[in-house]
């Protein structure tokens, strides 16, 4: 299989359609719940302990094949993309979006990531990137992310400028059962901001199992604090001894 690794709009021929469907809902007709939407700032969140620790030879925005891989990644393909916006609404070009998270069976690409009894996907990327366009356009082709214990389903969001971190945040699926009661998603701001990052994924055909959504990002002008960004365990010089224990507290301790 052959891809365009140096276009980061890679997005295969058969795809390339639906794409200028969803983008001309996004960034063409504009509705004013849509713009109000637009208004309200995208949630932070911690970024988790599983943040890769080794990231990818293959970082690109589709994570469902890996260069060389022998197979594709297991899981229910699902698509999202939309724009990067400031507050006023301005898309922002040039931004890197960043996207981690678990594979069909609840595992990251994290040297702690790898739940007990279960085994990695080795077709899976686990990890991404993307930058934005001209008009704040981004994409992402990936899988529902699996279950681990303590979570709802979800996916990791960092937005970078000249390497600097601006925002991170998570993206979750309207009506997963989980959403109810996941501490993180309950502790994001507003009920607004809750809901700005709480989307609605649909089949991308009649037939099709595949899944595909829009999120429109809306960023702040200041960045973060490395400290706040890595959530309860504080400093990164702390992070690696709070990733156990965060690691302990959901799976319990490792046996000796």
């Amino acid at each position: 299989m052959t891809r365009n690794v140096m276009n980061p709009f890679y997005i295969p021929q058969s795809r390339r359609a639906l794409l200028r469907s969803l983008l001309l809902t996004t960034g063409g007709i504009i509705t004013s719940d849509l713009y109000a939407e637009a208004l309200t700032l995208t949630p932070r969140a911690t970024e988790g302990p599983y943040y890769p620790d080794h990231v990818p030879i293959d970082q690109d925005n589709d994570l469902t094949q890996i260069i060389g891989g022998k197979a594709p990644a297991g899981g229910v393909v699902t698509e999202f993309g939309g724009r990067l916006l400031n507050a006023d609404g301005k898309p922002l070009s040039g931004h890197v979006i960043e996207l981690w998270q678990a594979d069909v069976n609840g595992c990251y690409i994290h040297s702690n990531g790898t739940q007990r009894g279960k085994e990695r996907d080795p077709n899976f990327q686990g990890f991404g990137k993307i930058e934005t366009n001209a008009k704040g356009e981004y994409r992402f082709r990936t899988i529902k992310p699996g279950l681990y214990t303590g979570r709802t389903i979800h996916w990791h969001i960092r937005v970078k400028q000249n390497d600097k971190s601006m925002l991170t945040t998570q993206l979750f699926i309207a009506g997963v059962p989980q959403n109810d009661r996941d501490g993180i998603l309950r502790g994001m701001g507003t009920e607004q901001q809750r809901l700005s990052v709480i989307r609605e994924f649909k089949p991308m055909s009649k037939d099709s199992q595949e899944l595909v959504g829009t999120w429109d990002i809306v960023l702040g002008n200041t960045p973060e604090d490395p400290e706040r960004r890595g959530g309860p365990g504080g400093p990164q010089s702390r992070r690696r001894d709070n990733d156990q224990d965060i690691k302990d507290l959901l799976f319990g301790p490792a046996p000796f």
